[in-house]
């Protein structure tokens, strides 16, 4: 059996190069490095389907979805990566709310498709221009299947434009090296997944998105007593921590990277704590799956934008 570690971790890179560089010469923000942690696992069950999922806002990306359960979630600025069946799966949602060059939708797909399979033993077959629309609004999606490194995938891309200067995409694919049909049984199913648990994101919601939210109470998170509202319960509060944290950048604006040490006991839930580290900094912060609040960045650190975390 082929590994597919590799692949994976390429794929996501590949797609983050894309996006930050706009995919069609737009003006992007600065890229920021994703932090890393070892948490619990944020997909503990098997791929479902036919349930509601965990909704996140990516204000960014000018987008609103749910991950259906037993996907893993990713979200770094506007751009999110979703993935299941052993990373065999493979999802990314990304949008931009201002680009600085206008390209119709066909022009954008084109380039990040053939961006996406410029690299070496790669290869992709288009099929024709497949017309299609996310909440009334036009666009153009391929099916396709080729070579990603030298394994065999299928999959599907999509963008849509909802205004003149902003663009939404969604690029799936299945590795089908081992599992032929898995695009065909599984992939499609979750590519109309996420369709039907999607939403664009009108102009005044994210017109405050690169807004950092700071909280002005100074115990904001570092306190047991005063943690970090996350939500989402067992289900999906993980996911919602990793989306949190990752959001959260230095008082510099440097990388932040994470550990989870484990949970305790508040006045009034369980809190899990985490460990931070900015260069030299280390902060400890207490999050709080259990229940739902206002979100903002703890006092002396910062952040890439709205946090996207509605309320689960």
């Amino acid at each position: 059996m082929k590994k597919i570690s590799q692949p994976t971790r390429l794929f996501i890179v590949s797609l983050v190069i894309v996006s930050l560089l706009g995919a069609c010469a737009v003006s992007t923000p600065n890229a920021m490095p994703s932090p890393t942690g070892t948490q619990q696992a944020a997909a503990p069950f098997e791929l479902y389907l036919e349930a509601d999922g965990s909704p996140f806002i990516v204000y960014q990306g000018g987008y609103r979805f749910e991950a259906p359960l037993g996907s893993d979630v990713s979200i770094t600025g506007p751009s999110t990566t979703l993935s299941a069946e052993g990373d065999a799966l493979l999802f990314k949602l990304d949008g931009l709310n201002k680009m600085s060059i206008n390209r119709n939708a066909q022009e954008i797909l084109d380039i990040l498709i053939n961006t996406l399979f410029s690299a070496d033993q790669s290869r992709v077959n288009k099929s024709d221009p497949i017309t299609s629309a996310v909440e009334g609004y036009e666009g153009v999606a391929y099916d396709f299947t080729g070579t990603f490194l030298n394994h065999k995938v299928e999959g599907r891309a999509l963008v849509v434009k909802p205004s003149e200067k902003r663009y939404i995409s969604i690029i799936g694919m299945a590795i089908v090296d081992d599992q032929p049909n898995l695009w065909q049984t599984t992939g499609k199913d979750f590519f109309n997944y996420l369709l039907s648990h999607y939403a664009i994101l009108p102009e005044e919601q994210i017109a405050s998105a690169e807004i950092c939210p700071i909280s002005p109470d100074a115990t904001y998170g570092y306190e047991v007593e005063n943690a970090i509202k996350v939500g989402g319960g067992l289900a999906s509060g993980f996911l919602r921590e990793k989306a949190y944290l990752d959001n959260l950048l230095g008082p510099d604006g440097s990388m932040v990277t994470y550990e989870r040490v484990g949970s305790l006991e508040s006045p009034d839930s369980i809190v899990d704590e985490y460990v931070l580290t900015v260069g030299t900094q280390v902060y400890r912060l207490f999050l709080d799956i259990y229940s739902y609040g206002v979100i903002n960045a703890p006092h002396g650190l910062g952040c890439m934008g709205a946090f996207p975390l509605g309320e689960p």
